[in-house]
């Protein structure tokens, strides 16, 4: 089996698990409870003010807190501070990395179960990792040239968002916060570059959907298309209704995807 692209193809069988294993990886174990019936809370007259608690009482809460020793509480308090100091940056960083690990999950699956074992496979993991981490990059950046803002939210984002590879190696994005219109071109062609190839990793789900059907390229898709959308609201003035530029920067992979008969909704 071999899949096409513009950019490439897979020059080897893939070797794997039978469509009968299909039903064992696509299991689905959800055993919800059906909730109890509770009991009505009895009304209290209009007239009667609410019972305060005696000052005897204790509301557990007290309890709670005298168990806690004095470094607990300086935990806590640490722990309070980089709370409340947490930009909106930061939260959209921490669900992006949510999505990013998901990807490198299903990457990392394929690689360890699948392809690993194919003694014609020429890739090491950390690489194909490093790999998607360019084309991510490449894509948030699509973002920020169609705009025409290097933004510093924009930039510390794609920054901190992937953890294996740069699409310009050595780089720290935060430098290209507010740069110059020279700077921004030459980031441009970077990232047209970028985006003409297929990433590796999107060709290796090709490989899995075309022989077993599981969805894999489409789950991969999902989660980059999820970190796509938290870096456009950096920006609260950006129009989120408006996904021209995240299809856009995405339109190899649905072109790759169509012409192997991938089915991506």
């Amino acid at each position: 089996m071999v899949l096409s692209s513009q950019s490439g193809c897979i020059p080897f069988a893939l070797k794997g698990k039978n469509n009968g294993d299909q039903d064992d990886i696509k299991q689905v174990v959800l055993n919800l409870d059906s909730p109890r019936d509770l009991p009505e809370k009895q009304a209290k007259k209009e007239s009667s003010p609410p019972d305060l608690p005696l000052e005897s009482e204790k509301t557990g809460v007290e309890d709670i807190v005298e168990k806690f020793s004095g470094e607990d509480r300086n935990i806590i308090k640490e722990q309070t501070e980089i709370i409340m100091e947490k930009t909106r940056t930061d939260v959209l960083i921490e669900k992006s990395k949510v999505n990013y690990n998901a990807v490198i999950k299903i990457i990392a699956n394929m690689y360890d179960e699948i392809f690993s074992k194919n003694p014609e496979f020429g890739y090491k993991r950390k690489d194909i990792f490093a790999d998607y981490d360019s084309y991510l990059q490449a894509i948030l950046l699509k973002h920020c040239v169609i705009k025409d803002k290097f933004t510093k939210d924009a930039m510390a984002f794609i920054e901190n968002v992937a953890d294996y590879g740069k699409l310009i190696e050595g780089t720290d994005f935060n430098l290209f916060a507010d740069c110059a219109k020279e700077m921004r071109e030459v980031v441009s062609e970077k990232v047209e570059e970028r985006l003409k190839e297929i990433p590796v990793c999107f060709k290796l789900a090709g490989a899995v959907d075309v022989s077993r059907g599981l969805g894999v390229m489409k789950a991969m898709l999902d989660s980059t298309v999820k970190i796509a959308f938290n870096l456009k609201y950096t920006d609260e003035n950006a129009d989120l209704k408006d996904n021209s530029d995240v299809l856009n920067s995405l339109k190899a992979i649905y072109v790759f995807a169509k012409s192997n008969g991938i089915d991506l909704k």
